[in-house]
């Protein structure tokens, strides 16, 4: 498992391999018992606030103070001393409670990771819009959750195979896999032998994905995989006749106020179902509070309230320290779901606190996880009066 996330620079979530780090709220030393450091390079300076910064408005998060909120502000500056000390990159960092802005601090970038679009050194702004890789997942997820109240549709027990005629006949056909659903996919229990570095350079990635063999029974063993995305991506255009990008805009993009959201597609244009969309973390602190807000927008039911729980509900153990539901995680901190992109593009959201936190960061592959609960853990949580 760790040889092939080392090898995939696209859509992989950050791996759940490492435990929480040590330290904590107790201490009056940010960095006490730090024992690793999600990070593989120096900042080159703090962390800067743009938190009502009238450079860069917005027109839907009104800000307020920590105080104002009932968080304690001292909690999170050691928050960002966990940072500074353990010399992580950390491009963004913002919390949102009840549904305004209270913490909003953005960072350098380096340039260094590779899937950055713009490779140079600078500091990190609200208006910079960042690929969020897996966090694409969930995003597709929701899009599942619309075609199902659309009536497009009939569920989550839909058969997948039926779907694509053009495909047949299968190569290495079998029962169980004419027996894979949609659930099997949204969980990650496809029963499909992994392939998503041929699927990424294919034309057609569903394809590759569905020409694989099964190597376990569907519905049961866990085992991640951007291409079981890719299939999703592709069911959803075959049901709403609009590659996932259109139906998205027409759905969930513009209700939320999003427009010219990229996402990366192959060349058959069914976009990318795991990965490939970018987005500032100012939008995806609005994804956080619609799911935050049980799907409800602006007096609009977006998206379904029972697809928002029944996504976000654990379906699954894995190995990578979390539980798994439809395309969202649920980290080992009480009350939360999250969304999980490579190198530290995360959203956790606590209903019962009101609280939505967002970071994107270049974070080491192993260690983004980890890090960025440590800071959840240590600090953000333990700040929520």
């Amino acid at each position: 498992m760790f040889s092939h996330a080392a090898s995939r620079v696209h859509g992989l979530s950050v791996l759940f391999l490492l435990g929480p780090l040590a330290g904590g709220a107790c201490s009056d030393d940010p960095c006490a018992g730090a024992t690793g450091t999600g990070g593989l390079t120096d900042q080159p300076g703090a962390l800067v606030s743009y938190l009502g910064d009238p450079a860069f408005p917005d027109d839907f998060w009104t800000s307020a103070t920590p105080e104002e909120s009932g968080v304690d502000a001292a909690l999170l500056a050691r928050a960002v001393g966990r940072i500074a000390c353990t010399k992580s990159e950390i491009h963004s960092f913002l919390l949102a409670r009840h549904g305004r802005l209270l913490f909003e601090q953005y960072g350098w970038k380096s340039g260094r990771n590779v899937d950055d679009p713009d490779k140079t050194s600078h500091q990190a702004l609200p208006n910079e819009r960042h690929l969020v890789h897996s966090t694409t997942k969930s995003i597709t997820s929701t899009l599942v959750g619309i075609a199902i109240r659309d009536g497009l549709v009939p569920g989550v027990d839909d058969l997948v195979v039926p779907h694509f005629p053009e495909y047949q006949p299968l190569p290495e056909p079998s029962p169980e896999k004419d027996g894979i659903t949609l659930e099997d996919l949204l969980t990650m229990r496809s029963g499909l032998k992994e392939d998503d570095a041929e699927a990424d350079q294919s034309p057609d990635p569903a394809e590759v994905m569905l020409s694989q063999p099964i190597v376990g029974t569907p519905g049961q063993a866990w085992s991640y995989s951007d291409g079981v995305a890719d299939i999703t991506a592709a069911l959803l255009r075959k049901v709403t006749g609009k590659t996932p990008l259109a139906y998205a805009n027409e759905e969930l993009f513009v209700p939320l106020g999003l427009s010219d959201v990229p996402w990366q597609a192959p060349a058959n244009g069914t976009n990318f179902g795991g990965w490939g969309i970018a987005l500032t973390p100012r939008e995806m602190a609005r994804f956080g509070e619609l799911y935050r807000n049980q799907g409800l927008w602006d007096g609009e039911q977006i998206v379904p309230a029972d697809w928002t729980d029944t996504a976000t509900t654990p379906r699954c153990e894995t190995p990578w320290n979390a539980q798994y539901g439809y395309y969202f995680w649920i980290p080992k901190l009480s009350g939360f779901f999250a969304t999980s992109g490579l190198y530290g593009q995360n959203i956790y959201v606590n209903r019962e606190l009101g609280l939505v936190a967002v970071f994107t960061a270049d974070l080491s592959v192993t260690g983004a996880n980890s890090f960025l609960e440590s800071l959840m853990r240590d600090f953000v949580i333990p700040a929520m009066k």
